[in-house]
């Protein structure tokens, strides 16, 4: 039979050890617990009370975006009377939701075939094509260069479409 130094059972000093063990992880473990309940409580009932319903905000969306759509087309209509007025050329716009920008390609045919891409609102010129004789094309967008027509169009894509 086996003692220890102090006496008794030895059983029951590692079981009295093993429990002040035990509590000594559950008190670290209880207030980072706690703190992640609380958390995540306020968290959302914060957020229940400030959302709409999905309906409301998609109904919202939709007439908002078409304002801005509509407000775009009215923007690039005047701009091309303004600066390609007499011109042989055409255009498209674009209000794209995701950037939150009005766009403007416009195509030329005054000698050699070219396009245009503009941020109506910034007026800023992001990119052309020439289309030369030949089937020699130059063209680049935000300083990405590309060399056919096809490549262009990829270029344009995110911009024109959404």
């Amino acid at each position: 039979m086996c003692h220890s130094r102090e006496g008794g059972n030895p059983g029951i000093k590692f079981t009295v050890l093993g429990i002040k063990q035990e509590t000594k992880m559950k008190r670290k473990l209880f207030l980072p617990i706690l703190i992640v309940f609380f958390t995540t409580s306020f968290m959302s009932l914060v957020g229940c009370n400030n959302q709409k319903s999905t309906k409301e905000q998609s109904t919202k969306s939709i007439k908002e975006v078409y304002e801005l759509q509509e407000k775009c087309g009215k923007r690039c209509e005047e701009w091309v009377k303004k600066d390609y007025n007499g011109r042989n050329c055409s255009y498209k716009n674009h209000y794209n939701n995701k950037l939150n920008k009005c766009f403007i390609l416009v195509s030329c045919n005054d000698g050699v075939p070219h396009e245009l891409l503009f941020d109506v609102n910034e007026n800023n010129n992001l990119g052309g094509l020439s289309d030369f004789k030949k089937g020699s094309v130059f063209c680049s967008i935000m300083c990405k260069e590309c060399k056919s027509k096809s490549e262009w169009d990829l270029l344009v894509k995110p911009y024109m479409e959404e």
